[in-house]
């Protein structure tokens, strides 16, 4: 059957080389293209592929608010995330938090192509045959709760992360204002917290760990 891959990433180099290393795999392969999560999510809406290759930082998210919409919008089909950042610490988090696999920017071609053929296949991918560590406890606690939001919910989390009151928010997501207030309060009652701070606080959690960390 035809498999068809959304690269999200807006790096012109890597959606070039990502695009050579699938069709390495099969000519065949269908490829769309993201610059943005807006645009991922509108791809995944109309057509789902066998395969999203995620960018760990998009123009309009950073960290792993991108993979948790993914996961949302698209359930099972599997996410890989590809970064410039390599530390293990990172990697585990993805994986922690739902990610197939895990693939370096600096991967030569060959390991790309390895690593596609790979996530197509089913398997996962991990740098340098990486293994797996079981998560810890809070890591499978955070990706539990967040995994429990729709879509809707995880936008308007995003929103309250970057500051924006219930009028603004209703605004930017063509919501009415009572809509924004129950899903603030279904996003309460999901993640177990009181407030907004401390639904932030679980996002911020989703940002991946300082290599200091």
């Amino acid at each position: 059957m035809l498999k068809r891959i959304l690269i999200a990433d807006d790096h012109p180099l890597i959606v070039t080389a990502l695009s050579m290393a699938a069709h390495a795999i099969d000519p065949a392969i269908l490829i769309d293209k993201a610059g943005t999560l807006a645009e991922a999510e509108a791809h995944v809406r109309a057509t789902p592929p066998d395969l999203i290759l995620l960018d760990l930082v998009l123009p309009d998210v950073q960290g792993f608010a991108g993979l948790a919409l993914m996961r949302a919008v698209a359930p099972g089909r599997p996410v890989a995330i590809v970064s410039s950042r390599d530390e293990e610490a990172v990697i585990r988090q993805a994986i922690a938090l739902g990610a197939r696999g895990y693939l370096s920017k600096a991967s030569p071609l060959n390991q790309m192509i390895a690593a596609i053929r790979v996530l197509l296949a089913g398997g996962q991918w991990l740098p340098d045959q990486l293994l797996a560590a079981p998560p810890s406890a809070a890591a499978n606690d955070i990706a539990a709760r967040v995994g429990t939001l729709s879509v809707a919910q995880l936008r308007v989390l995003r929103a309250i992360a970057d500051g924006r009151q219930n009028k603004q928010i209703a605004y930017d997501l063509q919501l009415a204002e009572p809509t924004v207030k129950s899903h603030l309060a279904a996003i309460f009652r999901k993640l177990g917290v009181a407030n907004r701070t401390q639904a932030v606080l679980v996002l911020r959690a989703l940002e991946p760990e300082d290599e200091a960390a």
